[in-house]
């Protein structure tokens, strides 16, 4: 039983449309799949497309009949198909993967890893997120004391002051002072800006100290200023009565 056209007909036609049937066998079901992360999150594969049976799927589309070069030859095709799979519970479609039977009967379709479906996918390749092996080297922004801090690291030199990404290097003693100083300051636009008092509060403040102010003078020198103050609250037949 040579399977071949069957399996080259049906990648070609999956590609384009997302059902082919097999006659009263069932369909092939294709649905597209967006990007996944696999292996713990280290792998990302590309948007795809999954192709699985549905022994429901009974419906003839006549696809495979319009591709096949004749109907007499698919429908014989399919019942030797049938036949074998429910004598060995398996058949292989050359180049596009293999069909099963369970023990309770039902039908799954397992798709060759190196068919693609996917018209859309052409040069996707799954990508590695793995960390790399070898650390990258970075330059430390803090220089060492007494040095200035414009002078540039010049590239192959191992001074303190070429770290790696994967050991980073420890600050002690000035050097960490700086750095935490450094973390702590913020930029002069994300400081919060001041709050100016308006001038007519400055103004009533400025009024009441004046008056407060007076009334301590008036105080403590109220002997001395009786005189004046008598004359200023009482009338002279007032201040006759009061002598």
């Amino acid at each position: 039983m040579d399977t071949s056209l069957l399996s080259s007909l049906c990648i070609e036609l999956i590609r384009t449309h997302n059902r082919v049937s097999l006659g009263s066998m069932g369909s092939f079901i294709a649905e597209d799949t967006p990007a996944t992360l696999t292996n713990n999150g280290h792998v990302l594969l590309p948007p795809g497309r999954r192709i699985s049976f549905r022994e429901s799927e009974t419906w003839n589309d006549g696809l495979l009949e319009k591709a096949y070069s004749s109907k007499e030859d698919l429908d014989a095709l399919l019942a030797e198909v049938s036949k074998k799979l429910t004598r060995e519970k398996s058949v292989t479609l050359d180049g596009f993967g293999k069909l099963r039977r369970t023990r309770e009967g039902d039908i799954f379709f397992v798709m060759d890893k190196n068919v693609s479906v996917n018209p859309n996918g052409f040069g996707l390749v799954p990508l590695s997120l793995r960390p790399l092996l070898v650390p990258s080297k970075v330059r430390c922004a803090l220089s060492a004391p007494g040095e200035d801090p414009g002078k540039a690291v010049k590239p192959g030199d191992n001074s303190p002051q070429e770290c790696t990404a994967a050991t980073p290097q420890v600050l002690s003693g000035p050097e960490q002072d700086v750095a935490q100083t450094d973390e702590k300051v913020e930029p002069e636009s994300m400081q919060k800006p001041r709050k100016k008092i308006p001038a007519g509060v400055l103004t009533c403040l400025l009024v009441i100290l004046t008056l407060l102010l007076c009334l301590l003078l008036i105080y403590v020198f109220r002997d001395s200023l009786k005189p004046v103050l008598e004359k200023i609250l009482y009338s002279a037949e007032e201040r006759q009565l009061l002598r």
